[in-house]
Parts: structure tokens; C-alpha cells; sequence
């Protein structure tokens, strides 16, 4: 079943630099919350996880990239893996193409430059990191940690715990969430389709629309220097929304609540209320422009 042994990975690595493009086929057995590191230069990186106590690292490298590391292992079982892939240039970097597949409760750590990383199937953790690119992932991750300079991140998941961090990429997260907080600088943040316990959303410049759902005595905050935001509201959301900006203004067409002047005479304020136990909503704002639509 394994067309390597152990012993077969352990001598096969480092893979020295050839003229010609590398294929790389690594499986070993695993135990099922195998810790596996991935970084260096690659164009390409695919995750997925399996129904397997085994690990399958397979794909190409071009000409004059090399992989360096191995594994760890535990009475002939992989404990951890880690492998850096170096390249001759950027050319090269992008013909690096990787499928790691994973037991499903495997912790997984991706480290690339531009690179586009895709991960699906993964229940244990995903800590995946890059400068430009996209990072996209679906399925049902414990954990899961994004960060990312240029680089688009799209999650369509539902994970217990989620931090999403981008400088001018764009986050994108569709299926909600425990405890889920999205970071940008000028990167806009679109959250939807799910429905969300515990949400920070925060921004410099960049947008936010939120049309998700939070759930009953959920907890939701919305910040922004000067982008603008938008929470699309179901008609009959039970919430109770705390808005204050300093100089943006407040528009509020979900609710027959109108927003008034700011406590310094300036910026506009809102507080408004569908029920006695619904989830809260702060929403602050320098002079970003907000608001509520219904939906």
C-alpha cells in the first residue's frame, strides 16, 4: 500500500537539485493527529484530508528546486513531518506543485511566498501563511489561522475557532463559525451564509458587509478607521445594535430606530433593539459610513 518504507523516506531526503522535474511521491503511516510543517517555495500547495492514518505528499518540482527535512516518527508510526522546499528563482517557484494529504485530525502549518494553498477535509488545525496568492478552505476545521499580505483568502467552513488576517487581500467567509475574527488593513471583509457565536470584524480602510446570522445571545463587533459598513440584517433578527462613528454616518433601514447626533455634537449614534435576548451588536466607527439593511 505505501510505496516507501520508513527507513526508504529517511534515506530519500534531502532530494538533491536535478536538471530535470522532480516528482515527489512520500507516504508513510501516520498517527491520526500527525503535526506536519510545509514551507518554503512553492506555486502550488493542495491539503486535504483524509479517512486514513497515513500521510501522501505527492506532486512536482521543477528543475533546480530541492526538498529538504523528514519525519518523526513513533513505533514505526509518523508523529511529525517537515519539509522545506527551496528554488532557484521565481520560474521555478511556480512549476512547484504539492497534494499533501492528511488524516483528518492532522495539524497543518503552510508557509509560502506567493502561492496559491487550497484546504478541504482538514477537522484537526490549518495555520496557513503567505505573502500574495489565495488561500482557500472548506470543510470543518477546529482551528484555523490565516495570514496573509496580498493574497485573497476565501473560507467556506464552519470552523470552532478562526483568525483572519490580511494587509490588502480580501477575506471572503461563508458558513459561520464559534469564534471567528477577520483583520484587514485595506483588504474588504465579506461575511455570510452562516451563522456566526462569536465575530470580530475589523478594518483601516477597506469595507465590511456582514449577511450572516448571529446566533441567539451571540456576540458581534464591527470596527473601522474610514471603510464603510454594511450589516445586512434578517427582517426579524433578534439583536440589540450599539452604532456610534465620529464623523461617518449612520443609516439604519432595517429598523424604524432613527440615528441621532453624536455625544460631542458630532458623528451620529444609534442603539436599537428587536428583543430582550437577542445577540449583541457594537459597531464603531471613525468616519466609515454605516449600514442596516434588512434582508
Amino acid at each position: 500500500m505505501y510505496t516507501r518504507s520508513l527507513t526508504a523516506v529517511l534515506l530519500a531526503v534531502p532530494l538533491i537539485a536535478a536538471r530535470g522535474q522532480q516528482k515527489v511521491d512520500i507516504r508513510m503511516r501516520a498517527v491520526p493527529a500527525v503535526s506536519v510543517r510545509l514551507g518554503g517555495a512553492m506555486g502550488t500547495v493542495r491539503v486535504i484530508g483524509w479517512d486514513r492514518d497515513s500521510i501522501a505528499l505527492t506532486g512536482v518540482l521543477s528543475p533546480g528546486s530541492r526538498m529538504d527535512g523528514g519525519p518523526k516518527s513513533s513505533n514505526s508510526l509518523v508523529i511529525g513531518m517537515k519539509f522545506f522546499v527551496d528554488a532557484p528563482d521565481e520560474s521555478a517557484v511556480r512549476g512547484n506543485r504539492l497534494e499533501l494529504r492528511v488524516p483528518a485530525l492532522a495539524r497543518v502549518w503552510i508557509k509560502a511566498g506567493s502561492a496559491d494553498v487550497e484546504a478541504s477535509g482538514v477537522t484537526g488545525g490549518l495555520d496557513l501563511n503567505i505573502v500574495g496568492g489565495s488561500v482557500k478552505v472548506s470543510g470543518a476545521p477546529r482551528e484555523l489561522i490565516v495570514e496573509s499580505m496580498d493574497g485573497a483568502v476565501a473560507v467556506n467552513a464552519t470552523p470552532e475557532f478562526a483568525r483572519l488576517k490580511t494587509a490588502t487581500g480580501d477575506i471572503q467567509i461563508q458558513g459561520g463559525g464559534e469564534d471567528v475574527s477577520a483583520t484587514t488593513v485595506s483588504g474588504a471583509i465579506r461575511a455570510s451564509d452562516g451563522t456566526f457565536q462569536r465575530g470580530r470584524f475589523e478594518s483601516v480602510t477597506g469595507p465590511i458587509t456582514f449577511a450572516g446570522d448571529l446566533a441567539r445571545r451571540g456576540d458581534a463587533r464591527f470596527d473601522s478607521h474610514s471603510g464603510a459598513i454594511e450589516l445586512r440584517l434578517a427582517r426579524r433578527a433578534d439583536v440589540e445594535i450599539d452604532a456610534s462613528t465620529v464623523t461617518g454616518t449612520i443609516e439604519n433601514a432595517w429598523s424604524s430606530t432613527r440615528p441621532g447626533v453624536g455625544r460631542e455634537g458630532r458623528g451620529m449614534e444609534l442603539g436599537t433593539s428587536s428583543g430582550m435576548s437577542g445577540a449583541r451588536v457594537s459597531i464603531r466607527s471613525f468616519k466609515g459610513n454605516v449600514r442596516l439593511v434588512g434582508r
